[in-house]
């Protein structure tokens, strides 16, 4: 049966040169950052023990709501279509063939951030209303802005950020700098494409690991099949191209063989006969043990095989 995948793989690799050399033609930094208006406040207690700390909810808001998933389908879009950076949180590596696709998610988003906005301007008097009941006396006005205030603390900013690139004007400038931070730039690109490499591995791992914890269920367990059950493997073989940035050509490989079985699949036989099902797990336990291979255990195996 198939086991849970722990995602913490050293993968051996070695990234090929033009791959180093042409990332920043191939991709660009996404900065993203969001920000919320705070819904919760610390609030005195006769507790004198340092590690019991107390709070209220101060805001209870469907503007709130809605921004948190505005929040999520912005992170989800750019799950779909970028690589995590190793710069920092809220940095995204944007394929250059997927950047108009993400720019125009994102004006989308700033548009829906401003309805969101005026949402909560018009519902903010009943957000102070509410309060008060809620609070009694634990209320404090001094925790509520103006409601055009309250609302700017809704945001969502982004900008796009070349990739390894050193700034020439350091070359005449500080010819020693310029050639140190040249070479530091290679390292930290080297690292960012193995970074990629080995997310997208592990990726893959887990959807083809769940996968076929879903085919080896118990017959009287609750086994969800059709187009959810190819869901996020669908995706991931239709972006696999363009985010393999390291060009990692023994998961194209792996990837290829992937998507001779899903287009072999009949979605209709996979629900109802279990020898379909059975020889589905087959060729998806062959596929995992060819992944395996491309990674090293740490100290335990890291999934069963069996």
């Amino acid at each position: 049966m198939a086991g849970n995948v722990r995602p913490s793989f050293e993968v051996t690799m070695t990234i090929d040169k033009g791959s180093i050399t042409s990332l920043a033609d191939r991709a660009i930094y996404l900065v993203l950052d969001f920000s919320h208006l705070g819904v919760w406040r610390g609030v005195e207690t006769q507790d004198t023990n340092n590690d019991v700390r107390a709070s209220k909810r101060i805001i209870k808001s469907k503007a709130v709501d809605d921004m948190r998933k505005l929040n999520y389908r912005v992170r989800a879009m750019l799950n779909k279509y970028s690589l995590n950076s190793l710069f920092r949180p809220g940095v995204y590596v944007i394929p250059m063939d997927y950047v108009e696709a993400v720019d125009v998610n994102l004006q989308s988003a700033l548009n829906e951030l401003k309805t969101v906005r005026e949402q909560l301007v018009t519902e903010w008097s009943d957000v102070i209303d509410d309060a008060k009941e809620r609070l009694g006396e634990m209320f404090n006005p001094n925790d509520y802005p103006s409601p055009e205030s309250a609302a700017q603390e809704f945001d969502m900013t982004y900008r796009y950020v070349p990739i390894a690139q050193t700034p020439t004007v350091l070359q005449n400038l500080a010819a020693d700098i310029y050639k140190a931070d040249l070479e530091r730039t290679k390292v930290e690109t080297e690292k960012e494409l193995e970074a990629f490499r080995a997310h997208l591995r592990v990726t893959l791992l887990e959807i083809v690991d769940n996968m076929r914890k879903t085919l080896t269920k118990p017959d009287d367990s609750k086994r969800v099949f059709g187009q959810r059950f190819f869901k996020r493997l669908d995706e991931f073989l239709e972006t696999f191209d363009v985010k393999n940035l390291s060009d990692d050509n023994d998961l194209k490989d792996i990837v290829d063989s992937l998507k001779k079985v899903a287009t072999g699949a009949d979605v209709k036989q996979l629900k109802e006969s279990s020898d379909v099902q059975a020889a589905l797990d087959t060729k998806l336990k062959d596929i995992t043990h060819s992944m395996c291979s491309m990674l090293i255990e740490d100290d335990t195996r890291v999934i069963d095989l069996d």
